[in-house]
Formats: structure tokens, C-alpha cells, sequence
């Protein structure tokens, strides 16, 4: 991994940030938060039609994030990056209004990464967090993953498919197999 070092305006910026997301999480619940949890659950796409099928490929699935965040909800406080395509979870602090470098900076802050193979699973392997990601089917973790986080990886004979311009069988029955409960276990293994 890499190595990202920021300025003090994004420093500044992603601190501001952390500080709404503590007040939020103190707003609704009287206990303490056993961690502090970055997630991002969707990749920026391209405009490129012919990759659309690409980022569904990679994709976990809204519902299945979905489950996942209602179910650690109470115990951690979850900070959702968030741009134009973000779909938006329920019991997340949504981090709007910074970009690439300011979320980066935020994550330094934070115990944990949580999300999909992409940009941010790089980051958290450059700023060394711990980190739990979403693999699937599409691409192997023994090439782009990290010996350093837990990546969650559909090992079958179908695997790594690397679809581009079909909506993969193979990653649908990634997503079906893969349940929250899996990533749960290797969440809170870290704390």
C-alpha cells in the first residue's frame, strides 16, 4: 500500500466532520460506541454505459448493506461517505459535502473500513485500518486485496468471473451467498 498525507484544510475539514458525526451518534443513544466505522457502499461510476454492468457486478446490493448496517447499528457509530450516486442507509452519519481527499482524511480518523473492492479499500490499506470488504465473485482478493483486512471473496469454480458487459449470474449468486451475518463476524472480530 501506498501512503497519503493531507493538508491542513482537509485535516481541518474531515475533523469538523467527525465531531457532527459524535454529536449525532450521542443525539440518539445514551451508551458509549464500541468503534467508529467508515462505509462506503458504492463505487463512483463511470458514465460509460458499457460498464454499468460492471459496477452491478461488483456490487453487494443495496438490501444486503442494508441489513448488515441495521444490524451493527447500535453498537458502532457508522460514518457513510456519500457523492451523487450514494444510496443513503438509515443508521449512518452521512459524511456530504467532502470530497475524495477530505473522506480520506475522515478515515484516518476512524477504527474500521467497511465497503465494496475500490477506491477507499486502497485507502484503508495506505493509512493502515482495519478493514472488512466486499470482494464478491468478480475479482480475486489475492490480486487486489490486502493480507491486512478481512475480504469477503465468493471462492467457486466460477471465480474470478471479471464481467464487464453482462449482468453476471456468477456475482448474483455472490451476492445471494454472501449474508450480513459474514461480515458481522469479521466486524466485530476487530473489536
Amino acid at each position: 500500500p501506498g501512503k497519503l498525507y493531507f493538508s491542513d484544510k482537509e485535516i481541518n475539514q474531515a475533523e469538523i466532520v467527525f465531531k457532527q458525526a459524535k454529536k449525532y451518534w450521542y443525539e440518539k443513544n445514551a451508551e458509549k460506541y464500541e468503534g467508529i466505522i467508515f462505509f462506503e457502499s458504492s463505487a463512483t461510476r463511470s458514465h460509460r454505459a458499457k460498464f454499468e454492468n460492471k459496477y452491478n457486478n461488483l456490487d453487494w446490493g443495496y438490501e444486503n448493506w442494508k441489513k448488515l448496517i441495521n444490524n451493527i447499528s447500535s453498537k458502532f457509530l457508522i460514518i457513510q461517505s456519500s457523492h451523487e450516486n450514494t444510496k443513503i442507509l438509515d443508521n449512518t452519519f452521512i459524511s456530504n459535502k467532502l470530497g475524495f481527499r477530505e473522506s480520506c482524511a475522515l478515515m484516518s480518523k476512524c477504527d474500521l473500513y467497511i465497503g465494496s473492492h475500490g477506491g477507499f479499500s486502497h485507502v484503508a490499506a495506505a493509512l493502515k485500518k482495519k478493514a472488512v470488504v466486499y470482494f464478491g465473485g468478480w475479482v480475486s482478493p489475492d490480486i487486489l486485496g490486502y493480507q491486512t483486512h478481512h475480504n469477503i471473496y465468493f471462492n467457486n469454480t466460477s471465480s474470478p468471473c471479471g464481467s464487464v458487459g453482462i449482468n453476471c449470474d456468477h456475482c448474483k449468486k455472490a451476492r445471494e451467498f454472501i449474508k450480513p451475518d459474514i461480515f458481522e463476524e469479521k466486524i466485530l472480530s476487530y473489536f
